[in-house]
């Protein structure tokens, strides 16, 4: 395999979905695979930049492209290690390039699927890191600066990138209204933020915009 080929294995939506068959091979039947591609349709279907940077059918034709390489070879070994080692753990007792192109199939069945609600196929922990990294970011930060009521914290985490603040205070606000038009209840991301409360989100995103209105208007 050309060297520009196998970059399309050291990374990006084939390594993605095979991670997520590994986790469900190693869940001890407490998470489906069917619903772990659903939700990574879900990721991609709700970023436009993801969406038009790989659609979801692309990536199952990566993982079909991957599957062919593989019997033409009849080998695994002319693709990166990292990649080799994670087909053989998701395929199991299956013939890789038979795995990979059952894979790429099941994607393309669950794409023609209208995704499902969050009410239908809750949130899972390593979907909330995609959607919402601004968010899990500030965690750290109300930990190490815990000396100060909530809106005191943002404030203070805000100021302190200013006059660079635009991008970190743009990706927080916009992750904050994003989780209360998705997550209406009182507890919003509460199950996967301690501190996401419908209200703290309101709280955050006036702090910031009062920033921003006294700072940058």
């Amino acid at each position: 395999m050309q060297p520009s080929l196998a970059a399309l294995f050291s990374g990006g939506p084939a390594l993605r979905l095979i991670d997520l068959a590994i986790s469900v091979q190693e869940s001890g039947g407490k998470l489906s695979l069917d619903d772990e591609i659903r939700r990574y349709i879900r990721v991609v279907g709700s970023n436009s930049t993801a969406n038009w940077n790989c659609s979801v059918y692309a990536s199952a034709a990566v993982l079909d492209f991957a599957s062919e390489s593989i019997a033409a070879s009849d080998s695994l070994g002319t693709h990166p290690p990292e990649f080799q080692e994670k087909v053989v753990r998701a395929a199991g007792s299956m013939e890789p390039a038979e795995y990979l192109h059952l894979l790429a199939e099941m994607v393309r069945i669950l794409d023609r699927e209208p995704p499902p609600e969050y009410e239908e196929l809750p949130m899972a922990g390593w979907e909330f890191l995609q959607l919402f990294p601004n968010l899990f970011g500030l965690d750290a930060v109300l930990m190490d600066e815990g000396d100060l009521p909530f809106a005191g914290i943002v404030q203070r985490f805000v100021t302190n990138e200013h006059p660079y603040c635009f991008d970190r205070a743009v990706g927080l606000t916009t992750e904050a209204q994003r989780a209360l038009v998705l997550f209406p209840g009182e507890r919003c991301l509460v199950g996967h933020n301690h501190w996401g409360t419908r209200d703290r989100m309101r709280e955050l995103i006036e702090t910031i915009n009062d920033h921003m209105q006294r700072e940058h208007a």
